[in-house]
């Protein structure tokens, strides 16, 4: 398998640990999912900037984003500060788990604090994490 997907499964891995449900449902802040189960993520990835070096080397950072959708059967206030909860907890556990700093292409993640962003739809309330992934991947041939 390649680094990016390494890292984005231990993401996913740690994500279940931590009591989230990997859905295959596309939700989004205009999309809340069609399913009836609460603490939902999914993950997609974008490419911010792929950087080369001499010896094969190259240093990609791209953009690891997690959306959540929790269900609103509690006042929004509660669900809101569950959110709050949920994003230092992830946060605390993604940048220092062995499972992700461990790997062989040396991540490092950070919080984009300025992208992260929530909404509430009709029956969720959805969030966007948003990690830099900067790391180093071998690009010989």
């Amino acid at each position: 398998m390649g680094d990016l997907t390494d890292i984005k499964q231990a993401i996913e891995a740690r994500m279940v640990v931590l009591k989230f449900l990997k859905s295959d449902e596309m939700f989004d802040f205009d999309n809340e999912p069609d399913s009836q189960m609460d603490k939902l993520f999914r993950i997609e990835v974008e490419m911010e900037e792929n950087r080369y070096y001499a010896g094969n080397v190259s240093n990609p950072l791209d953009n690891i984003i997690i959306w959540i959708a929790r269900k609103t059967k509690q006042n929004k206030r509660v669900v809101g500060d569950l959110a709050l909860d949920d994003r230092e907890t992830i946060e605390v556990d993604l940048i220092n788990h062995s499972s992700i700093t461990g790997l062989d292409s040396d991540p490092l993640l950070m919080m984009d604090k300025e992208a992260i962003m929530e909404k509430y739809l009709a029956n969720y309330l959805i969030n966007r994490l948003v990690f830099t992934a900067d790391y180093i991947r071998d690009v010989s041939a």
